[in-house]
């Protein structure tokens, strides 16, 4: 009996010291994915400016929505020195924000008020930068696409590049869908775009097939219902850009929207589109849609029904708590505005960001 009383003891030992353990360590565990808890609320938005190409003046705003106050330059306020060149993309995970920062060839890693924890710098077997691009986190670890053709997986726990996988030509955008990473292959810098997703499968981070779309996909979204969206910028010529649903288990396209200019936004069921026409590169005529994907038809040709003009559209994200659409502006030489109007397309807020050419909206939010 006294034997089996120890034992007891000592396996109920154990187990609290397991569990304070656990609590010490992460109370916001990194390895659970954000996305499949519930979205309770809004906390604030950051509005990541790309300034412009090789000038070193990229920059990271912060806006709250319930005061409508933005604080500018923060990256700057927090580390006493500029996020980079040509920032690119980020991504909100956890207790962590990662910043791609594409001319500078890094990845600047802080914590959610923007203090830097650690700069992550990709490069060749030569030692040559890789040039990260877009971003995405799942399953405990953040994926960049690497426009020399790779993609980088960072464990968000020791911060570093655990492995890298080759891909096609020139990749843009990641989505991840049931347990797959899907990857566009823009092929910018050949005489031929490229056309094609390549798949990656988590469990082991290797290619296990392409899929076929119009050339020169840049960004990959998916829906509720296991469905991607791929938008493509053609050929700038004969051509069109072109948004495409993905049906990823027989490979077959659904042509959405096609224009001389696409920027796409899903959001729950529908997907918002700035849609414009240009000739000599001079935008004509432009709309702002919204598509019901559900129905499967454009349900709204004028999304903006209040009469507010939005010139130079430059990018467009959709608050995943309260549906507020946001509309960043950019005429590459004066510094941007961002645009925030309601789900019924009312004007909400109106903000001067500090950089030129804002890359998006990304939302910092409490999740149960």
């Amino acid at each position: 009996m006294k034997r089996n009383l120890l034992w007891m003891f000592m396996l109920c030992a154990c187990l609290n010291v397991l569990l304070v353990s656990c609590e010490k360590d992460d109370p916001i565990p990194e390895n659970k994915d954000p996305e499949e808890s519930l979205v309770s609320s809004m906390k604030g938005v950051y509005i990541l400016n790309a300034g412009n190409w090789k000038s070193n003046n990229a920059t990271l705003d912060y806006y709250d929505p319930e005061t409508k106050s933005i604080s500018s330059k923060v990256f700057v306020a927090k580390n006493g020195r500029g996020l980079g060149d040509t920032a690119n993309d980020m991504v909100i995970y956890g207790s962590k924000m990662y910043i791609v920062v594409n001319m500078s060839g890094t990845i600047e890693v802080t914590d959610l008020s923007g203090k830097s924890i650690q700069t992550i710098s990709p490069k060749d077997e030569s030692g040559e930068p890789q040039l990260p691009r877009m971003a995405i986190a799942t399953q405990g670890k953040v994926f960049v696409s690497l426009f020399d053709g790779h993609v980088a997986c960072i464990d968000t726990t020791s911060l570093e590049i655990i492995k890298k996988v080759k891909v096609g030509a020139n990749p843009e955008g990641i989505c991840e869908l049931n347990g797959k990473l899907y990857v566009a292959n823009s092929g910018g810098y050949n005489p031929v775009p490229d056309s094609t997703l390549s798949v990656i499968d988590l469990q082991t981070l290797s290619v296990e097939k392409e899929l076929l779309v119009t050339c020169n996909p840049k960004t990959i979204q998916k829906d509720n219902a296991g469905n991607l969206y791929v938008l493509s910028l053609g050929n700038y010529g004969d051509i069109p850009a072109t948004l495409q649903q993905i049906d990823v288990v027989s490979g077959k396209c659904k042509v959405i929207e096609t224009n001389s200019e696409l920027i796409s936004s899903v959001n729950k069921d529908k997907i918002y589109i700035y849609s414009a026409k240009q000739e000599n590169w001079v935008v004509t005529e432009y709309g702002f849609k919204v598509y019901d994907i559900q129905k499967g038809t454009m349900v709204t040709p004028h999304f903006i029904t209040d009469g507010t003009v939005v010139d130079n559209t430059y990018c467009m994200n959709v608050d995943p708590v309260l549906g507020n659409v946001y509309i960043g502006t950019s005429d590459y030489v004066n510094t941007g505005d961002m645009f925030v109007f309601s789900p019924e397309g009312k004007l909400l807020d109106k903000l001067a960001v500090s950089g030129l050419n804002p890359m998006g909206a990304y939302f910092l939010t409490e999740k149960k």
